[in-house]
């Protein structure tokens, strides 16, 4: 049900990434719906060709780039708007806001009736909210926008996105007949070595041989996919599609695949938003980010020696060579994850 209009705009500041930028367009335009007439914008500093690919059936939610590089484009936003009646909300956690960017919320909210929403670790009120751990990401967001009475549903409101089924047709693949293996995060650390991945799909490839491993990634993540391959048999049947795909073309791909299998990752909230089918090899470090809203998804950590604060700290790795990698995630037992995966594509197949 809609409101009356409150604000003539809503501009959200996430930091670029694809799981923030997911919580924060999801609830931006959960705003939108909320109220009338009122200009819906992410405001974030990298990607945002790449997230308005994503959001690209959101029409009405604006994405721009806010940077050094594009710094006349944030004086031009503010020039614009600051006469405006705004809720400006700032996504940022456990991080010091940069000073520039509590300058321009500040300048954006000067018009009386102007909101500035943000996280605070103390002393909330006046449009800051204390960050509750023991909840998700999502949920915390809603918190906070609804303390400008916007009643906002705290549960993550389904995705929707473009289907174009040519995006089959263009790598030779079926609906339900493959399953997505996303084993990169945005460090080594939130993954696992090259010989436990070529294991899964060993073990994939042997006990669902009808099914085609289907390897989504970066560009980036190319040479370490690489050196999984070189660590499997010939006989596993993967298609890589790592730094191929558009990001309305990744939605398709996950969205038709029998099952997901990630680690904790952008893409694995894409799949969760999805409420794709999923095992996820997650780790302890910050657990509300976890997936935990995919009704579909199972998560799974260790917690026999893990030290995580639940902060990102609390120096949880063991150390093999250059690399590093969570004990909550390198603890998890093997026969653990393939009894989740086989769990999981076998009732895929059945339904």
């Amino acid at each position: 049900m809609h409101s009356i209009r409150k604000y003539d705009n809503v501009l959200l500041f996430t930091n670029g990434a694809i799981g923030d930028f997911l919580m924060a367009a999801l609830c931006a335009d959960s705003i939108g719906k909320k109220l009338v007439g009122s200009t819906i914008s992410i405001l974030t500093p990298r990607n945002a060709a790449l997230l308005r690919d994503l959001f690209s059936a959101y029409p009405h939610v604006r994405v721009y780039e806010i940077n050094r590089r594009h710094f006349l484009r944030l004086i031009l936003l503010v020039i614009r708007k600051a006469w405006q009646k705004n809720i400006v909300v700032n996504q940022v956690v456990f991080k010091k806001i940069p000073i520039h960017l509590q300058l321009f919320a500040r300048l954006l909210t000067m018009r009386p009736g102007s909101t500035y929403a943000r996280f605070t670790q103390k002393d909330a009120g006046n449009g800051a909210l204390i960050f509750d751990s023991r909840l998700s990401a999502y949920e915390n967001l809603a918190r906070l926008v609804n303390t400008q009475n916007l009643n906002v549903s705290l549960s993550v409101p389904p995705y929707r996105f473009v289907r174009d089924p040519r995006v089959f047709e263009r790598y030779g693949l079926g609906r339900s007949s493959y399953v997505v293996v996303h084993p990169c995060a945005w460090s080594a650390s939130r993954s696992l070595p090259v010989t436990r991945w070529a294991d899964l799909l060993r073990y994939v490839t042997v006990n669902f041989p009808d099914l085609k491993i289907v390897i989504t990634g970066s560009a980036y993540d190319r040479s370490f996919i690489q050196k999984i391959f070189d660590t499997t048999s010939s006989t596993v049947k993967f298609v890589n599609l790592a730094g191929k795909l558009s990001m309305m073309e990744l939605a398709n791909i996950v969205d038709g695949a029998r099952g997901y299998v990630g680690v904790d990752t952008g893409i694995t909230h894409l799949a969760g938003v999805l409420r794709k089918p999923s095992v996820i090899i997650g780790n302890r470090s910050n657990p509300y980010w976890l997936p935990h809203y995919n009704e579909n998804a199972v998560i799974l950590t260790e917690s026999k020696n893990c030290t995580c604060d639940g902060k990102k700290g609390g120096n949880c790795f063991y150390r093999t060579g250059e690399e590093k990698y969570y004990k909550c995630m390198l603890d998890i037992p093997e026969e653990s994850i393939y009894e989740k995966i086989k769990h999981m594509l076998m009732k895929e197949r059945r339904a």
